[in-house]
């Protein structure tokens, strides 16, 4: 068996490491659309999917990694939902 060569085992780790935040952030992705929703009935400020998107594009860049991907996920299903609706 050909041994692999610290650059491709370093490409190998970058890779399991982002599959493991995405599985990690796939998993708070509904938590952070209810906290931004829950923010926004307290505010009594109105509910969109915009509103919402902008809320939580907004909030992402101060929290930790695996949320942060989960923000983004959060994100990417709203606006997906939003084409689905059109």
């Amino acid at each position: 068996m050909a041994k692999k060569t610290p650059e491709q085992l370093a490409q190998e780790f970058e890779g399991r490491k982002a599959k493991g935040l995405a599985k990690g952030g796939a998993a708070y992705w509904p938590n952070i659309i209810a906290n931004a929703v829950l923010k926004l009935t307290a505010a009594r400020a109105e509910i969109t999917p915009e509103v919402l998107i902008e809320m939580i594009e907004r909030e992402a860049p101060t929290l930790e990694i695996n949320v942060r991907s989960g923000a983004a996920e959060a994100v990417a299903r709203l606006k997906q939902a939003i084409a689905k609706g059109a």
